[in-house]
């Protein structure tokens, strides 16, 4: 019992204290709590009445740029061309799809005639132009721009345009002047008003068209499009080599100055300013450079590799391969496992040394009056089993890069690949008409314009004349039964011939040309038949005409008769 009023009140303000100690970590729960929204409720009731509110953790949300994968892949264009090197240089499907890619497309180029009204111009322009793609190795740099295409996503092609010299003869004519104090007519040299007239005629008949034709370091080329338009700025940074070649032509180099001799005062000049170089975007305006891009999403600067979207798969196979490496480095030398029964320490340390013998001495022999188990633990019992993760990450690849694994490893035939084999031929045929209309109207139709390859047609328009560029047949392709097919309606007259020399890639003003060059030569198809048919018909003359059958009968001890006259049988 309390005996006094003081202990009384003692032992309230003792309960408050305890009362007040139990509710003031609860109330600061809450207060810390209430931030998160969580809600825990008593005997069923929810809300803040005789519910407690709870500590709210933390809802995982889903985005695809803030996985761990994510962040391991490449984040800007430089290290994405990194990635994609890398992968085309050391993984074998990639290596081999793009090649792939490259190679089927492309072949040797065919110029065809061009279609105009004179044929002897016509043979003159196809020469012109041929000797043009023959200097610049114009096939090369398709092929590598094509390489460049499909691993990083875009290529630049710079067509240098070919600098004509005019010599000082063209600025000056010979002019008759009359002497009159002695009557003769004298021959100068002066120079003349109308020289650029001249001049114009000389460079339009020396012009060579393009002079070189290369591809520009992507990562020195900075490319800057702009909305609702279709021009492009674009600047080619110079490397440390040529700035510092042109530096140390400044300070006297000799060796510098005549490796910088070719080019130009402007670029020394850009390249002494610390400036980028303006790269000009017209071909009919000079030297030029052409955005080769793929894919190139609207506004946007840059084109879209064709190994973007097989990166993660990448990724993940090369950290399964370095896994495994892993593994297989630290299970090289065998662990071995060596084990008996009822030995007592003195037993384990002299087995040890033994078989430590054993190991130094291949003729050493371990000899004990118990039962030894020797168990080698090599990497094989180690390694993963990844069988599973490379096939599914194989079908990845494969769709990722547009191939089929029998293109890969020629394991196939075609009758098995039909449908893929078709829809691969057609993007490759389509890939064919962006090369065309690149090399034609960038390349060949400025050149006919500077050079006057042109005619007028009746309503006044300029006829361009330039080859058409074709390639050969692609050779992943099976044409018996449409050529069975084509051919029995040719030789039914329902169809042109045209069209079975265009399913062979062939133009069919080309071919008739080169058959009229054939006709009456020894390449003409029917020459057999005209020597057989002459040898035919002097065989049937020379009996006639000759005393072969008279010899015949001698040399066959036979009786010759002499032929009735016509006359005498009637």
């Amino acid at each position: 019992m309390v005996s006094s009023v003081s202990q009384v009140q003692n032992l309230l303000s003792t309960r408050k204290r305890a009362k007040s100690a139990k509710i003031s970590p609860r109330k600061t729960k809450i207060a810390s709590s209430s931030f998160g929204g969580g809600f825990y409720g008593g005997s069923g009731q929810g809300g803040f009445g005789n519910a407690g509110v709870a500590m709210g953790t933390a809802t995982n949300v889903y985005s695809p740029h803030l996985s761990t994968d994510f962040l391991e892949l490449p984040q800007n264009l430089v290290e994405q061309r990194s990635y994609y090197r890398f992968f085309y240089n050391n993984d074998p499907y990639v290596g081999q799809a793009i090649d792939l890619h490259t190679e089927l497309p492309l072949s040797k180029l065919r110029l065809t005639l061009p279609k105009g009204n004179q044929p002897d111009r016509n043979r003159e322009i196809l020469t012109f132009y041929e000797d043009m793609v023959s200097r610049t190795d114009l096939l090369s740099v398709l092929i590598d721009a094509t390489r460049e295409y499909y691993v990083i996503g875009e290529a630049f092609i710079f067509a240098e345009e070919s600098d004509v010299e005019v010599p000082d003869y063209v600025f000056l004519e010979k002019v008759n002047q009359f002497n009159p104090e002695t009557g003769e007519v004298s021959s100068t040299i002066e120079r003349r008003e109308d020289a650029e007239e001249r001049i114009e005629k000389y460079k339009k008949s020396n012009y060579k068209g393009w002079d070189r034709i290369m591809l520009l370091p992507p990562d020195q080329v900075n490319v800057e499009t702009f909305q609702y338009s279709e021009t492009a700025h674009i600047e080619l940074i110079p490397d440390d080599k040529v700035k510092n070649l042109v530096k140390m032509a400044l300070y006297g180099d000799a060796q510098a100055a005549e490796a910088l001799e070719d080019v130009p005062e402007e670029i020394i000049d850009y390249i002494q300013n610390e400036d980028n170089l303006p790269l000009g975007t017209d071909p009919m305006e000079g030297s030029f450079v052409f955005h080769f891009a793929r894919k190139k999403p609207p506004g946007e600067d840059h084109g879209v590799s064709l190994l973007q979207r097989c990166l993660r798969t990448l990724v993940y196979r090369d950290k399964l391969r370095q896994s495994q490496t892993s593994i297989a480095s630290r299970a090289m030398t065998p662990k071995r496992l060596i084990s008996a029964e009822d030995m007592d320490e003195y037993d384990v340390e002299d087995l040890r040394e033994q078989v430590d013998m054993a190991l130094l001495d291949p003729d050493y022999s371990i000899i004990t009056n118990f039962q030894v188990n020797w168990e080698e633990i090599s990497a094989r019992d180690r390694l993963l089993d990844l069988n599973g993760e490379f096939d599914i990450t194989d079908r990845q690849l494969f769709a990722g890069l547009g191939v089929t694994e029998s293109m890969l490893t020629g394991e196939s035939s075609y009758s098995g690949e039909r449908i893929n084999i078709e829809l691969i031929n057609t993007r490759y045929m389509l890939y064919r008409d962006r090369l065309q209309n690149y090399v034609e109207e960038f390349l060949f139709k400025p050149v006919a314009e500077k050079k006057g390859f042109f005619e007028i047609d009746e309503w006044g328009n300029k006829v361009y004349l330039y080859p058409s560029l074709s390639f050969t047949r692609l050779a992943l392709r099976d044409n018996r039964d449409t050529f069975d097919a084509m051919f029995n309606l040719y030789q039914k007259g329902s169809l042109s011939v045209g069209y079975i020399l265009e399913l062979f890639n062939l133009d069919p003003q080309a071919v008739a040309e080169r058959l009229r060059q054939d006709l009456m030569t020894v390449n003409d198809a029917m020459f057999n038949e005209i020597v057989r048919s002459a040898y035919s018909e002097v065989g049937r003359k020379i009996p006639e005409e000759s005393d072969l059958t008279k010899r015949i009968v001698e040399y066959l001890n036979l009786e010759y008769i002499e032929p009735a006259d016509e006359g005498s049988r009637f």
